[in-house]
């Protein structure tokens, strides 16, 4: 069973990466918004649906989900939701014509939200079902993952390319997310075959005594609070790179082909980083990567604006591959770090709790997008860049096993 249950997971991450790839919430989708006549708040609200509003649900679904003996059912329900919504989204887009601008963006708005809060209900009993394996296994899992990702967005951003370059919009994205549902929905099919054991115990905790405990179980576990810290700090770094295309929009001629050479350049980054993390994580485990995570996200913002500043599309492009180290980097490292902190236990309520509780991916797309207007784009990423080197202190006082 455990055999049949890795390579059910396997199966599952590699036509899943065609989704990530013809979904991908740093360059497709702010590519959309910004397509369809949205701005940087525009962006910014989008970014704070994708990355940011998800997170706060899994507090209340980890207060369902805790309480059940087998989670595999609602595993495929989240999945499914997302199924839907990606179908939705393709006809929204198809019928473009027959709606105003503000009708259009809330529709969007809508559909990305179940995309979204969907993908958060299914990752408490994905990251489950993984607590679930050897950790051996588990290691195994999480160092060949990011590779066979990449592997696949690799070969994807060609289809992407091709479709973006092929057709006008609306019809290359209406062709984009019918695919991503798609391949969506062949990837559900190794999910399906996974087998699980029911649970030996169960704690049925209601979400608000959950969140009433909160101050408690964070003095207990000094460890659980310093990695909170270091995901909100590095949250908010997260949440800067969709506005990279919207400085890149605001400085250069940006077109449809252009940004699935966009693509092409990060999916590139996360695949040549795939085979980089794993021997870090050989040599000085998972917190190596996470160090990796804060310098990487400090350098971006920085060179983005002196690469800008010497008006090459070309070299800005080196942006994009670095954003796939970004990308990777915590692919690779954030839930094999957490599944380390928890037991089975508690491990889906640690999940949530590590999601609900980094605010800073909740309110930075918004924040940012209201200081872009205001301030401009360069004051805004040098602020980012200085805020991001704060999570070392908090990085060295993380103790991870592995």
């Amino acid at each position: 069973m455990k055999n049949r249950n890795y390579r059910g997971f396997l199966w599952h991450i590699i036509f899943f990466s065609f989704t990530s790839t013809f979904t991908e919430v740093n360059t497709i989708i702010p590519a959309l918004i910004l397509r369809v006549g949205g701005g940087a708040i525009h962006v910014g609200i989008v970014s704070a649906i994708v990355i940011g509003i998800p997170v706060v649900t899994k507090l209340f679904f980890s207060s369902f989900l805790s309480s059940q003996r087998i989670k595999k059912p609602y595993l495929l329900l989240g999945v499914d939701s997302r199924i839907l919504a990606l179908i939705s989204i393709s006809i929204t887009l198809y019928w473009y014509e027959n709606f105003s601008f503000t009708v259009l963006i809330l529709l969007l708005y809508l559909e990305l939200l179940i995309f979204s809060v969907g993908g958060a209900f299914a990752n408490l009993p994905y990251v489950y079902l993984l607590g679930s394996f050897k950790r051996e296994t588990r290691i195994k899992f999480f160092t060949r993952r990011p590779i066979i990702m990449s592997v696949g967005m690799f070969l994807s951003v060609f289809i992407a390319r091709y479709i973006l370059s092929k057709w006008e919009y609306p019809t290359q994205y209406v062709i984009l997310f019918a695919l991503s549902a798609s391949f969506l929905l062949i990837a559900s099919l190794g999910l399906r075959s996974v087998k699980e054991e029911p649970a030996t115990s169960i704690t049925k905790v209601p979400a608000l005594v959950i969140i009433k405990d909160i101050p408690n179980l964070l003095r207990k576990d000094k460890n659980f609070f310093s990695f909170l810290i270091y995901s909100n700090i590095m949250g908010a770094a997260l949440a800067l790179i969709p506005f990279y295309i919207g400085y890149a929009k605001n400085v250069f001629i940006m077109d449809s082909t252009i940004l699935g050479y966009v693509l092409l350049v990060q999916i590139t980054g996360m695949f040549v980083a795939s085979f980089i993390f794993p021997k870090l994580i050989k040599q000085n485990g998972f917190k190596e990567v996470l160090k990796f995570r804060i310098i990487i996200h400090f350098i971006l913002p920085l060179l983005a604006i002196l690469i800008a500043n010497t008006g090459s599309l070309l070299g800005y492009l080196i942006i994009f591959f670095f954003i796939g180290f970004a990308l990777s980097s915590r692919m690779v490292s954030e839930e094999a770090v957490l599944i380390e902190l928890s037991n089975e236990d508690n491990r889906v309520i640690y999940t949530a709790l590590a999601c609900s509780l980094n605010i800073a991916i909740i309110v930075a797309p918004l924040v940012m997008g209201v200081l872009i207007s205001i301030l401009g784009y360069t004051l805004v990423f040098i602020i980012s860049a200085l805020i991001t080197l704060i999570a070392f202190p908090v990085l060295r006082s993380l103790k991870c096993a592995v």
